[in-house]
Order: C-alpha cells, then structure tokens, then sequence
C-alpha cells in the first residue's frame, strides 16, 4: 500500500529554524568569556582610545594589518563593553562562511535543502562555534573571504575571486594558506596572471586610510615580514597539530624552521607539477578537493602554526563531502584533530595535555593522506575520466576535440 500521509506542513522550516537558534545559543552561551587575546585586543583599543582614532589608525599598534586596527577604530563608536561588540563582529562573518558554503554546494545541487545543510553544517561545526564566541579569535573573518574567493573560482570570476582571497591575506598572514590554489590555476591556464594586479591594488586600498592618518609606509607594508611575525611564536608549533608534533628540535629549532618553509614551499610547487604535468582537468569537484588540500598541508607542514590555523581546512573539508562524499572521513579526522588541539583553552589553558599533541597531529597527518592519495589518484588514473560536475561541463567537454578528451564521454543518466 503507497504511502498516503504528507509531510506535515512548515516541518522543514521548523527544524531549519531550530538548528539556527542552537548555533545562537551556543555562540551566546560564550559571549563573556574573555581571553587572553581578547586582553591584547583590549589593550590596543584603549592604546587607540588614548590617542582618538583617526591618529590610532595611524600608529603602529599591535601586530595586526591596518583593517583589524579600523575595526578597533570603528567600535568606539559602538556602545558597549569590547568584548561584546567584537565578538558579535566576528560571529557576522560565521555566517559569511555559512552563505559561501550554501553558495558553493548550491552549484552542484539545485534547490535549498542540501546547500542549506551545508550552510548549517558549517555554523555548526565546533570548532567554527567555539571559535569567534568563545575564543575571540577573527579566523572566520580572513576564511570567510577565502572560501568567498574559492566560490568565485569555481563560478569562474577571476577577479573578484583573487580580490577576496587577497583581502582575506591583507586581514591575517593565514590568508596565505589560499594562494596555491591560485598558483596552481594561473599556471595552469585556468586564472589569467593579470588578475593577481588585484592583490596589490587590494592592499594598497586597505592600507590608505592609515598611511593618509600618518603611518610609516614601510613599517606598514612589511607587517607580513617573517621576522617580525615569527618572533611572536618562538616555537614550532603552539598547540597545532602539525609536523612539528613529531619533531623535538630542541636547539636545532631555527634550523628546522628554516628547511620548514623551504620543505612547504617544495611540497606545494611538486603538486602543482604533477597535476599540471599529467593535464588533470579540473572541475568543480577537482578544484575544491585541491582547495581543501592545500588548506591542510600548508598549515601542517609551516612551522610556528596554533591550533586554530587550521580553520579554514575545517570549513573546505565540510564543502568538499558535498562533492565528493567518499571521502566523508576527512572532514570528521580534521574536525576531531583540530577540537583536541582546543583542549587547552576550553579547560582553562594551564592543566596538562590529556592527549599528546601527536594524537590529533596523526590524525590530521591521516586527513592529510587520505586527501591527496585523492588527488594523485586523480592525477594518474586517466583511464578513469571524472564525470563533469555540471551540464555546462558536460556539454564543454562534449565539444572537446577528440584527442583531447581524457576518455570516453561518460554516459547520460536516464
């Protein structure tokens, strides 16, 4: 006998609206913690309330690019106590990071209901909850921008995509983690070279207001220098579940971080020329398992990363199930990896480790594996073409000239 009953009218919304209210409610419940950054942040606005904040902008005032420093600027015209309104600033880009996931997933699925669980998944994941509400960290801001950039790619709009990811770099140095991918594309005929005047231009705009307020133009625009940054993490890893896990340097730690940036720039160059060398065609699906990989490695292999650095491989490897739902271990050995590593804070910071910190690096160093056996899969099984993503894929690779297909035409479903 059919099924007679209807689904009964509004469920759906209801158990939407539900789920957002618990992502509110778990954002509010951490809105009075204050940490230690948020102390730092504190101590900078009040550096900038002491001069007015047209001069403060033009100060050299933390170690943050010039937009964090207009943030701070902007808020003292905001009633209330800092930790309020700054938190409440980054929560707004928690659901940045919703609307370009709904959006990217939105390319492969037409409709709501599966974009829309993507967009929940993602304000729902730990770490992007703890993250903005209770640790008072601005991660989903330069993620936000980046995962924006990684939507225009694949909607394949060179310049608002490298003018995203370029202002995702000018808000916080993690920005980085998003630029092979653009190497990768440029090289590969993908991105034309003349979009990347957009990062400059980016810069330039975002840092004006302060040099017109007085700051040194030098100091300013070499606020990214390692020096610089490095001094404020002295170690190779602060609680990051990277390489570094594994490898006590002791004295040796300058040396080891020196052949870590030359090892991660070697590692990312090397996949770039294996996948343009073996003239992989890169769909939508493609470029997003690419995008998630690069936000893994890079991270895991850089020395002197914290544990949050991972952030935005938390939100890509989300996306990235949505395309390719084998590899739905990923994103569960990113999320539990980079949860463990907030152990510390979420338990006050000054209690022992209950795990060393080489359990969640092995289990990123597993993600990390699992991604780019994916990948390299792809780069040398040719005789196994992926299906286009997408009709105006499919209909384009129709149109391919016969030696230039990877294969046969894989077959229309009924």
């Amino acid at each position: 006998m059919p099924n007679i009953r209807k689904q009964p009218q509004h469920a759906e919304a209801l158990l939407v609206g539900a789920l957002v209210v618990c992502a509110v409610l778990a954002r509010s419940a951490g809105w009075a913690v204050e940490t230690n950054d948020m102390a730092i942040f504190d101590m900078w606005y009040h550096q900038i309330a002491a001069v007015g904040p047209w001069h403060g902008v033009g100060d050299e005032i933390g170690n943050y690019n010039a937009p964090f420093v207009y943030l701070l600027a902007a808020l003292m015209y905001v009633p209330g106590p800092l930790v309020f309104k700054l938190k409440a600033v980054f929560v707004v880009f928690d659901v940045v990071l919703a609307f370009f996931a709904y959006k990217i997933v939105g390319l492969k699925f037409p409709g709501r209901r599966i974009p829309m669980a993507a967009a929940l998944v993602t304000v729902l994941l730990p770490t992007v909850a703890i993250n903005a509400s209770w640790y008072g960290q601005m991660d989903a801001m330069w993620a936000g921008l980046a995962v924006g950039g990684v939507y225009f790619l694949l909607r394949e709009r060179p310049w608002p995509a490298v003018a995203l990811c370029a202002a995702a770099l000018a808000i916080k140095p993690q920005g980085i983690f998003i630029f092979p991918l653009l190497l990768l594309l440029a090289l590969g005929g993908r991105l034309p070279w003349r979009t990347f005047l957009a990062v400059p231009a980016v810069f330039l705009v975002l840092d004006l207001p302060a040099l017109l307020a007085g700051r040194n133009p030098v100091e300013l625009f070499t606020i990214y220098d390692l020096g610089r940054q490095a001094k404020n993490i002295p170690v190779l890893t602060y609680r990051a579940p990277s390489l570094y896990a594994f490898v006590p340097a002791g004295e040796a730690a300058g040396t080891v971080r020196t052949l870590g940036y030359v090892f991660t720039a070697v590692l990312v160059l090397a996949l770039c020329y294996i996948l343009i060398v073996r003239n992989v065609h890169i769909t939508r699906g493609r470029l997003v398992a690419v995008a998630a990989l690069f936000a893994i490695m890079v991270p895991f292999f850089l020395p002197g990363m914290h544990e949050r650095y991972f952030f935005l491989a938390d939100v890509l490897t989300v996306v990235l199930v949505f395309y390719r739902p084998r590899l739905w271990p990923v994103p569960l050995l990113v999320q539990a990896a980079s949860l463990l590593c907030y152990e510390a804070y979420l338990f006050g910071g000054t209690s022992p480790a209950m795990l060393p910190l080489v359990v969640p690096a092995t289990l990123m160093l597993a993600a990390l594996g699992l991604l780019a056996h994916h990948v390299l899969k792809d780069a040398f099984d040719l005789e196994k073409p992926e299906i286009p993503d997408t009709p105006a894929e499919l209909e384009a690779e129709i149109n391919r000239p016969g030696a230039a297909r990877r294969g046969p035409l894989p077959a229309r479903r009924a």
